[in-house]
């Protein structure tokens, strides 16, 4: 009759310190994945908001190109900017400005 050898207690806390060390390592990579994951969400959203301001000013800055010489755009300069009237218009100042 053959014995059948049990495997040694020490056999059994190696298997299980080794399976520990590994499911630990799983989840220290898995948390820095994640990590790395909502940085790029996080890039991105930031990336994407400023794509959307600078295509407005894009389109702001082709409108402003489009008008430089009209007569309207620069009527629009000479008030705006320079305070200036048309002949024959009357100015009236509030309290407020």
């Amino acid at each position: 009759m053959k014995h059948r050898q049990r495997k040694s207690p020490v056999w059994k806390v190696i298997v299980f310190v080794f399976f520990v060390i590994v499911f630990s390592m799983v989840l220290v990579r898995l948390n820095k994945e994640r990590e790395m994951r909502e940085r790029v969400e996080k890039r991105s959203a930031e990336l994407e908001v400023a794509a959307a301001q600078a295509s407005a000013e894009y389109a702001d800055t082709v409108d402003r190109t489009r008008n430089a010489g009209s007569d309207d755009y620069v009527e629009e300069i000479a008030r705006e900017s320079l305070g200036m009237v048309m002949p024959g218009e009357t100015v009236f100042r509030t309290s407020e400005e």
